[in-house]
């Protein structure tokens, strides 16, 4: 172990049986108040694990970039392109480790969350990241018990997503209810994935999975519906129903209404009823 004020670093050689059948640590460390850090690979053939007891540290990987805060974990498959930093005061606790199936976590995983993975509520999480660490201060080899530990942190990782993916499907339900009875607001999916306290990303990509369209799209056929309803059923001009389905501007709404429709207000309104549009 290297370890001065503001590192401590784990370097370790495990046996060629922990290669082959194990789950194992080549090296780990804890950093204490370090600033202007940063890191960035093309390709390590590990995952890594971090978790933040202070500051804030920056993670880049494919086309996303987060933020990930004190209290919270983060994962990474190093054999994809990443970066992360921090220019302020950090202190967090990392692991890189390899072993038998851990890729296959790695896509397991991924499934689950997207990439970069962040856990955002890790309190069993961090109890054995600590377990695990304590194990690699220990100065004897105990591959075994380093091996076991890291099994329990990556099935804590997946049934974790297990039941957020289960409390997603309620928030998605949520929004969903919230999108048809204010289809008349002025919304934004940033708003309505906030109201619902998950990320925009998971929550388009969890509402798509769940309704088979985007929430976007969700709120505009919601729109369309009700103005269809209207144009029957009220003498309405087209302004005020533009107006009652969210839109600003009558063209807005006329051109939205033709891309889906196929004619434009007046002529679905003059197709069914024969009516004269009042405009």
């Amino acid at each position: 172990m290297e370890k001065n004020m503001t590192t401590s670093v784990f370097s370790l050689n495990p046996s060629a049986f922990a290669k082959e059948h194990l789950y194992y640590v080549e090296l780990a460390g804890e950093y204490f108040g370090i600033s202007d850090y940063k890191i960035e690979r093309d390709y390590l053939d590990s995952l890594l694990l971090m978790y933040i007891e202070k500051g804030e540290l920056q993670v880049e990987q494919g086309e996303k970039v987060i933020s990930v805060g004190r209290g919270e974990c983060v994962f990474l498959d190093c054999r994809k392109p990443h970066k992360y930093s921090s220019k302020e005061s950090i202190t967090f606790k990392w692991v890189h480790f390899r072993g038998n199936s851990v890729f296959a976590y790695s896509e397991l995983l991924t499934k689950e969350y997207g990439e970069p993975i962040v856990i955002k509520d890790p309190t069993l999480i961090e109890q054995e990241f600590k377990f695990l660490m304590g194990l690699l201060r220990s100065e004897s080899s105990l591959e075994h018990m380093l091996s076991v530990s890291i099994h329990r942190l990556l099935a804590m990782l997946s049934e974790n997503g297990s039941a957020r993916t289960k409390s997603a499907d309620l928030a998605v339900a949520s929004a969903e209810a919230y999108l048809r009875q204010n289809f008349e607001k002025q919304l934004s999916i940033t708003e309505v994935a906030s109201e619902v306290g998950l990320s925009v990303f998971y929550f388009t990509r969890q509402f798509q999975k769940q309704y088979g369209i985007s929430p976007y799209e969700y709120l505009i056929t919601q729109r369309i519906s009700n103005a269809k309803r209207l144009l029957l059923n009220s003498g309405m001009s087209i302004r005020n129903i533009s107006a009652a389905c969210g839109y600003n501007n009558p063209s807005i709404f006329i051109a939205s209404f033709k891309s889906r429709v196929g004619m434009t207000p007046t002529q679905f309104r003059r197709s069914i009823n024969g009516n004269i549009d009042r405009e």
